[in-house]
Parts: structure tokens; C-alpha cells; sequence
């Protein structure tokens, strides 16, 4: 809407004392008229604690004012023609007393009613009338043979930019005057009206005795008259721009202006769900991340809209909105309000809220080391799965070192996989949670061969064997168990009280990377010492017989190699004797052939046993 001049009419006759105040405009667009009457006009100045428009605006030019502090802008419209001479002065109090305070004006003009002087060409340097920067409190303003109807704009400035009073009034009584019986007509801005069906333009103007309202023709780019409006007040229900014209029939003036009205449907509101945090110990949340949920209905770009958002209800009945939602300090069950609104119209939504709650992600773990079997040619066996599935809602990336390798829940890996890491982002857009879970892949094989070591004997405890797996590919990150024969598995590799006879150990990874077995081996039950000293105990020494072996032959020899007796194992055994005389106390070796009746083997077997008398 373009900018009409707003005019107060008083006429004047001269130059009186008596003070009248009014306010001022700190920007072209805000002018202010003035006329002197019969009265003096003063008014606050412009400062620090009324206007924060501490320079003037570009645009104008402002002659022999230098700096431009505090403006205040007028204008004045000539009723007589003739002379204009104006006393201005500032002061610290408003009946001219107290600290003179230095005061500066420009005047441009002349210029006819409907003139665009605010569109930044128009106060140029040869439409300036006078001009004074000169360091003192009272100034005289002069506009030499000014014409009737003629307007004139002033701006007045605060060079000490310190709270005080401006004085203006005429000094030449018997020169021109100014005009201050013009309508005052203003419709004000641009309307929007939401969610009604009409709205009533006020045109209510002091001394107008005439109203004619007008509608814009699209199609004829010119103003319609509207038949039967002939009031102060307009009822409209459909969106254009309206123009009105009144009229003073006494001083046969006239005025216009014009506004448009825009019918809105205020924006809808979409339903949200709670705002969640992954974690109790969160303490910023951004609540912009519910800004597609709550402009979800409305058609359109979300350019079109904002939200506001607000920290309780009261706050929401008194419209102070969170000024930095997207850094809002986290409190788990604040409830916050929000409300859409169409940037266009500033039509608002009807306020939704939705909780502030911390997420609870489901249970997921990936071990810190996952096995994949492979054989002694690290080719793997089988596949390995890894993952599950948590449902709707959650979104995955499995990635090999850097490379992702899947996005399902669930990921199976038919080959050993490349990097020493697999990792799994799990993000559940809903919450803005975002987890990621690592696992190391390791290597593992069955052992290349069980190697073991026999301790003990055939009395007392027993014969011991001591399992060694040996040559399994990643065998520090394997596990193994293990088996005698074919006895139940266990994980201690070391098996007790194992009676003579042949026997084969095993080991298994216990994750299912394969198992190998040991060659059979046997073991032969003997004394390891004897003393035949005739007491009842251990008088004799011989082989402790096994259905497993068939002995086919049994010697004894003493350290030198010497054949002491060839015994049978089914009889009592060696004595001690040789030729009939005790031997000595000593080491004594004997060899034993035998037949495995497992398998059909002919086997040797030498060791060492003690007489001790």
C-alpha cells in the first residue's frame, strides 16, 4: 500500500507562547505532520530511550548535516501563501529551561499532495529549502514564498544525542501559514483475516461528511465503485483491495486510501509423537526435529510455515515463545506446546504438544570377538550370521572396515570377511537415536594334530595324559575341549586314572571349527619298583596283563643290557634272582612284544623298573 500523508489541521493566526506536544517519526515511513497554530509545539526529541534509529536512514540527502543523530521527521502543508519563518530550540526541559542542548534541521520541498518524497530519490540536494548545523540550541528555520497546498518535510536532529524538549513555532505572524484543517484518513495495513467468513474495514475520519468505497478490478486494472456503500465502516467477505475516498463538503477537501484483504485458512497442525533422547544424561534437545510432523498436513513448502514453540501453557497464553528451540535444555516429561503458522498470512495453527522422554533402545550386542571357522586352508566353513531384528522403525548399516556389505538386520557372511572390524549403525529415525555396535571377526581352526604327554602309573593314581592341541589357526582366540577314546567331552585337557591299554585322545573347538585325534597309543601296565625281600608285599615283579594285548614275549635286563629272564606273564613273575643269588638293588629294563588286539599291530614296548631291597 503506498504511503499516504497523514495531515493535522490548526489554523494560525501568530505567534503565541502556549505550549501543545505531539510525537515524531524516527523513519520517512513514520513521518508526522505539524502546523503552527496558536500554540507552540513541543515534544520530546529523540533519544537513546525512545527510538533505537540512531542515524538517519540511507536514501535522502541531508545537505549540511554531517551526521544525522536521533532524527525526527515532519511535514507541513502550506494553507496561505507567503513567508515561512520558524523559531526551533532544544532544551533539557520541556518549558525551554535547563541545559541548552545543540539542535540541527533540513527542509526539503516543495512538493503536491500524493508525491512519493519517502522513496529514497526524492529528498535530493536541489530540493533542500534550508539547512543548519551550527553548534547551538536555537535555530531559525525559513521557507522563502512558499505557495499554497505546497508540502514541505523537516528533519529535526538531536546532536547531543541527550534526552531533552524541541520547541517549533512561527515568528512571522503576518507572513504565510500553514494548513491544519486537512482529513485525517488512514486505513492502517494490510489485513489478514483467518478462519472468518468476513471482516469490517473501519474508515471512521474526523470532518468527513462523504464515503465512497471502491473494489480493484483484476480484470480492468482500475478501481469499481461499490453501490450502497456509503457509510464510515465496510463489511467485506471476499479477499481484494479496497479503496475510500471522503470527502469534507464544507471545506470541499478530500482524501483516500486503500488496503487489501486477504481470507486465510489458518495452517493445520499434524499429530507428533513424544521427542526422545537416547540417553537419562542428555541435556540439549532440538525441538525442530518435530517440525515435518507438525506441518505434516498443510500442502505446500515448508518455506511457507514456522513453528513456535513453548515451554508450558502459560507461556503459550501469553505468546512468549522459546526463543532457541533448536538448543533447549532437556528436562524428561516437560511437556511443550507448538503452533504452525503460515509466514504469508501469520495465521496460526491450534497448538499441539508432545512430551520430552528418553528412548528405550532395545536389547542388541554384538560379541566383543565373533569365530568364523575356517579350515587348515583358511577357507571358511559354512556361514556366519550376525544380528537381530528389532523390529519396524530401526534402519541398518553393516559395514566390513569402511565397506558397507549389507543393510538388513540380520547380515550372513559366506567368506572370512576382509577388515578386522564388522560394524552395525542402528538409527531409529523416530527417536533420533543412533547406536553402533563393533565386533573383531577372528579366524579358527580345527588343531592340525593333538599331540600328548603321559605321567604316573599303573598304581596309586593312575596314568595321567596331558592333551596338546597344537597348529590351529588363530588358537589364541579358540576353545577347545576334549575326549579320551570315545568318553564324554570336557574342557579340561588333562585326563586322570586312565588304565593301560591302547588309547586314542581328541580335540574339538567348541565352536564348531572341527576336531582331530590323536594316533592311538599304549599304555603298559607295570610295577616301577618291587622288593623281594620275602615280606608278603611286592616280592615279585611282572606285567599287569590286558585283554587288549597279546604278549608274545617278555624280557628283563639289567643297566648293562645283560638278559637277566624271560618271563611269562601269566606266571609270578621275576624274584629278584639270577642263577639262583639275589641281585643288587638297581635300575632293571624290560621289553615287551605284544600284538594291539584293536587293531592287529605288533608292538614294542621298552621301559624301566627298580629293585629295591
Amino acid at each position: 500500500m503506498r504511503m499516504i500523508i497523514k495531515l493535522m489541521l490548526i489554523s494560525i493566526f501568530g505567534m503565541l507562547a502556549v505550549n501543545s506536544s505531539f510525537a515524531q517519526g524516527a523513519l520517512c515511513s513514520d513521518i508526522e505532520p505539524f502546523c503552527a497554530g496558536d500554540e507552540r509545539l513541543t515534544f520530546p526529541n529523540s533519544n537513546f530511550t525512545n527510538s533505537t534509529q540512531i542515524r538517519g536512514e540511507p536514501g535522502p540527502n541531508y545537505g549540511c548535516l554531517e551526521e544525522q543523530p536521533y532524527p525526527a521527521w515532519f511535514f507541513l502543508q502550506v494553507e496561505d501563501s507567503g513567508n515561512l519563518n520558524f523559531r526551533i530550540s532544544q532544551y533539557e526541559n520541556s518549558n525551554n529551561t535547563g541545559a541548552p542542548l545543540d539542535v540541527d534541521f533540513v527542509v526539503w520541498g516543495p512538493f503536491a499532495r500524493g508525491d512519493e518524497f519517502c522513496d529514497g530519490t526524492s529528498l535530493s540536494f536541489e530540493k533542500i529549502v534550508d539547512c543548519s548545523y551550527l553548534p547551538d540550541a536555537i535555530e531559525s528555520m525559513t521557507i522563502p514564498g512558499a505557495l499554497a497546498n505546497e508540502i514541505y518535510v523537516v528533519v529535526i536532529t538531536n546532536f547531543e544525542q541527550i534526552p531533552g524538549f524541541i520547541s517549533l513555532e512561527q515568528v512571522n505572524n503576518s507572513g504565510g501559514s500553514t494548513d491544519c484543517s486537512i482529513l485525517d484518513l488512514d486505513l492502517g495495513d494490510n489485513i489478514a483475516v483467518c478462519d472468518e467468513s468476513q471482516y469490517v474495514i473501519d474508515g471512521s475520519t474526523a470532518e468527513a461528511s462523504k464515503y465512497e468505497w471502491f473494489v480493484f478490478n483484476e480484470n480492468t486494472s482500475a478501481y469499481d465503485l461499490i453501490p450502497g456503500e456509503r457509510g464510515p465502516t465496510l463489511t467485506v467477505t471476499v479477499s481484494g483491495n479496497y479503496k475510500l475516498i471522503v470527502t469534507d463538503e464544507v471545506e470541499n477537501k478530500t482524501e483516500e486510501d486503500d488496503v487489501n484483504v486477504t481470507f486465510y485458512q489458518s495452517p493445520l497442525v499434524g499429530e507428533v509423537s513424544n521427542l526422545s533422547v537416547c540417553s537419562v544424561e542428555a541435556e540439549i534437545v532440538d525441538l525442530t526435529e518435530k517440525f515435518e510432523e507438525l506441518i505434516a498436513p498443510n500442502n505446500g513448502n515448508s518455506s511457507d510455515y514456522e513453528v513456535l514453540y513453548y515451554a508450558g501453557e502459560d507461556d503459550l497464553a501469553e505468546g512468549v515463545n522459546i526463543d532457541q528451540p533448536f538448543n533447549y535444555p532437556f528436562q524428561e516429561g516437560a511437556i511443550i506446546y507448538a503452533e504452525v503458522i503460515n509466514r504469508e498470512s501469520g495465521c496460526k495453527s491450534p497448538a499441539e504438544d508432545f512430551e520430552l522422554s528418553v528412548f528405550d533402545f532395545p536389547d542388541f550386542e554384538l560379541e566383543e570377538t565373533t569365530i568364523f571357522c575356517v579350515d587348515l586352508d583358511m577357507n571358511l566353513i559354512g556361514s556366519v550370521s550376525l544380528g537381530d531384528d528389532l523390529g519396524d522403525g530401526y534402519f541398518y548399516e553393516w559395514k566390513d572396515g569402511e565397506v558397507t556389505v549389507g543393510t538388513e538386520a540380520i547380515i550372513s557372511f559366506d567368506q572370512l570377511p576382509e577388515a578386522s572390524e564388522i560394524s552395525v549403525v542402528i538409527s531409529h529415525p523416530a527417536s533420533g537415536c543412533e547406536l553402533e555396535f563393533i565386533t573383531n571377526p577372528v579366524a579358527v581352526s580345527r588343531p592340525e594334530e593333538v599331540l600328548f604327554e603321559v605321567s604316573g602309573s599303573d598304581f596309586g593314581d593312575g596314568y595321567s595324559v596331558l592333551v596338546k592341541p597344537e597348529g590351529a589357526i588363530g588358537e589364541e582366540n579358540a576353545a577347545f575341549e576334549y575326549r579320551l577314546d570315545n568318553g564324554s567331552w570336557q574342557a579340561d585337557n588333562n585326563f586322570r586314572n586312565v588304565p593301560p591299554g591302547s588309547h586314542t585322545v581328541s580335540a574339538r573347538e567348541v565352536n564348531g571349527c572341527g576336531m582331530t585325534t590323536s594316533e592311538s597309543f599304549f599304555l603298559v601296565g607295570y610295577p616301577r619298583f618291587f622288593t623281594p625281600n620275602a615280606d608278603g608285599f611286592n616280592d615279585n615283579w611282572n606285567l599287569i596283563t590286558d585283554s587288549n594285548i597279546s604278549i608274545q614275549n617278555l624280557y628283563v635286563f639289567d643297566r648293562y643290557g645283560k638278559l637277566i629272564v624271560k618271563l611269562n606273564p601269566s606266571s609270578r613273575g621275576w624274584d629278584g634272582t639270577f642263577n639262583g643269588s639275589d641281585l643288587p638293588a638297581d635300575d632293571y629294563w624290560f621289553r615287551v612284544e605284544f600284538i594291539d588286539e584293536k587293531t592287529g599291530i605288533y608292538r614294542e614296548y621298552m621301559s624301566n623298573f627298580s629293585l629295591v631291597r
